[in-house]
């Protein structure tokens, strides 16, 4: 492709009183290699940019796994990566990598092991004109591109070409002239010959083979699909975030996790059942997994907490500081775990089984039933179980743990059920403080035999162990008002 010395403008070259153009108003689709209207008459001056061509390469799977699930993987000319996740994205997003090494971690939760390499090349060729007031100011910016692009495997050329317009937002008439000027040269029959773009063979759209037929969405079996699959969604999303390290992440994963739990469990019978217990146990071993990594994050996040709690000068610095270098090692640890078992063919083979599922929907013996009978039977049998759990309590801390899961479950079911008619969700809200009360009961608990355990390691160093004991002894206290403040939260249940 042809590059003139003439690049387009910067925003650096244009003048401090020229409008900032971000957004195309308008774009025409052009079919052939026909020229641009006369732009002169209008406009006091009409600068005409000659090409660019951006190179750049796209990578996929040999199966094209990506393209399935709606995302592009691109290098550009200048070595740099970015990602388009699809119509729902803000578009593309740049990726840190090595120029020669793709950044797996962006999509590695879709080629869960599989080789990438470039599966396109594409030319972008773009052309600028602009079309200035008698004041000097940029009044509309017209884009004349041209992509082509091909398998490197083929000699096959496939080609597209659009027109773009961009005005300055004062609706003047010079923007309104060139957008008439651009529709009929767009539209209408032009007196020069035109010649057709190349256009090789249409791809078939990507997509995910041997869907079974769905099942209606009025139904249970189709209920639970529209729940799993938007679950599906949110791990595919929180999944690269783990894999990055970022704040939150593990958190947002384990709570995914959850709830694909949670909905396989308490939808239980809407789908094959023996589906459905695979996958959950499946999705428990990473659960524990990302659980630990999650409380290493918990513990060493609440040290400060912790020292608030306890009575001033009872914990000196060097005790802090040791402990926080402790905790931070071993949040470090467990992450490290996680990424680990995220790379793991037995988390892959999990990932498969939930595509798996979505895609043959195999429904189960309560899969025909109408979808609002079948979930407010459901919610009932949950909130029976949380009654149960309440009945037979005793007085000790996995007892609440236990009840804690049980109206988790039952909290995740009455929110996914969405739109149907109320099974319940206006307890949602109670539901939710008693997670967040017995949390953090259980929180204070697991500090507690944290820090004693910590002490009897740095006995054993001769290190003394005096502030150990105050922080384990405040958050002992912590754990016995958590407790109280549990059951009295229960009791509005």
């Amino acid at each position: 492709m042809p590059r003139s010395d003439a690049a387009p403008p910067l925003a650096a070259d244009l003048e401090l009183t020229d409008p900032v153009l971000i957004d195309p108003r308008r774009t025409w689709r052009v079919l052939d290699d026909r020229r641009l209207p006369a732009l002169e008459p209008f406009a006091a001056d009409v600068r005409r940019y000659g090409p660019v061509t951006v190179r750049e390469t796209v990578w996929d799977a040999e199966d094209r796994v990506l393209a399935a699930a709606g995302v592009v993987l691109t290098r550009s000319s200048d070595g740099t990566w970015s990602i388009d996740r699809g119509p729902d994205s803000d578009g593309p997003e740049p990726l840190a990598g090595e120029p020669d090494t793709p950044p797996r971690v962006a999509v590695e939760v879709f080629l869960r092991g599989r080789a990438l390499r470039t599966v396109l090349v594409r030319d972008t060729t773009t052309s600028l004109v602009t079309l200035r007031g008698g004041d000097g100011r940029v009044r509309a910016e017209i884009a004349d591109v041209r992509v082509d692009d091909g398998d490197p495997d083929t000699t096959v050329l496939r080609s597209a070409r659009w027109w773009a317009l961009t005005v300055d937002g004062r609706e003047g008439a010079t923007a309104r002239a060139a957008e008439r000027a651009l529709h009929d040269a767009a539209t209408d029959p032009v007196d020069v010959p035109s010649v057709a773009l190349p256009r090789g063979p249409e791809p078939a759209p990507e997509r995910r083979g041997g869907r079974a037929k769905r099942p209606r969405s009025n139904t249970a079996a189709g209920f639970v699909l529209r729940v799993l699959d938007a679950l599906r969604n949110d791990l595919v999303a929180v999944e690269p975030r783990v894999r990055n390290d970022e704040h939150e992440a593990v958190h947002d994963l384990r709570k995914v996790v959850r709830r694909l739990r949670s909905v396989l469990a308490a939808f239980r019978g809407a789908l094959d059942r023996q589906a459905t217990e695979s996958l959950r146990a499946s999705f428990a071993e990473i659960g524990r997994t990302a659980g630990t990594a999650r409380d290493a994050e918990v513990l060493h996040a609440g040290l400060s907490r912790s020292a608030a709690r306890t009575p001033t000068g009872y914990v000196d610095t060097e005790t802090l500081r040791r402990i926080d270098s402790e905790t931070a090692e071993r949040r470090s640890t467990t992450a490290a775990e996680l990424r680990r078992a995220l790379d793991s063919e037995a988390w892959f083979r999990t990932l498969d089984a939930l595509d798996d599922l979505l895609l043959r929907a195999p429904a189960g013996p309560h899969g025909d039933e109408d979808a609002t009978v079948f979930t407010t039977r459901r919610i009932r049998h949950e909130r029976a179980r949380v009654g149960r759990q309440l009945g037979d309590a005793d007085d000790d801390l996995e007892t609440l743990h236990e009840i804690r899961k049980a109206a988790r479950r039952l909290r995740y079911a009455l929110q996914a059920a969405g739109d149907l008619p109320d099974v319940g969700k206006r307890r949602l809200g109670r539901l939710r403080r008693v997670q967040e009360t017995l949390g953090e009961t259980l929180d204070a608990a697991h500090a507690a035999d944290a820090y004693r355990r910590s002490a009897a390691v740095a006995a054993q160093d001769g290190v003394d162990t005096f502030g150990y004991g105050a922080l384990a002894t405040a958050e002992h206290a912590a754990l016995g008002q958590g407790i109280q403040r549990s059951w009295r939260v229960l009791a509005r249940l």
